[in-house]
């Protein structure tokens, strides 16, 4: 098993997540973020470089949850694949 860490603020707008535990996508594939919102299309918070953590910026109080799906090398436009997981970020201020 894999994990996810976040650290949020939702007064900055800000996270820093890291991904743990998950294998490199094979062949010319990543792991993408994307933040998720009621009624919006998901977007992209960046990709993931192995164990390195990511900083996303740009967050807002509607952000429901982060998703990482394994997309394309470069990352997609929108998310190709259902997300290897997902969660939620209400506990922390946002999807109010």
């Amino acid at each position: 098993g894999g994990g996810i860490g976040v650290v949020a603020s939702a007064s900055e707008g800000r996270a820093v997540v890291t991904l743990s535990g998950y294998r490199e996508p094979s062949g010319d594939r990543v792991h993408q973020l994307w933040v998720m919102r009621p009624g919006a299309e998901a977007r992209s918070l960046g990709l993931f470089e192995g164990d390195t953590p990511l900083v996303a910026t740009g967050l807002d109080r509607s952000a429901t949850s982060l998703a990482v799906t394994v997309e394309p090398g470069g990352g997609s436009h929108r998310p190709t694949s259902r997300p290897v997981l997902q969660l939620t970020l209400e506990s922390v201020g946002f999807g109010e």
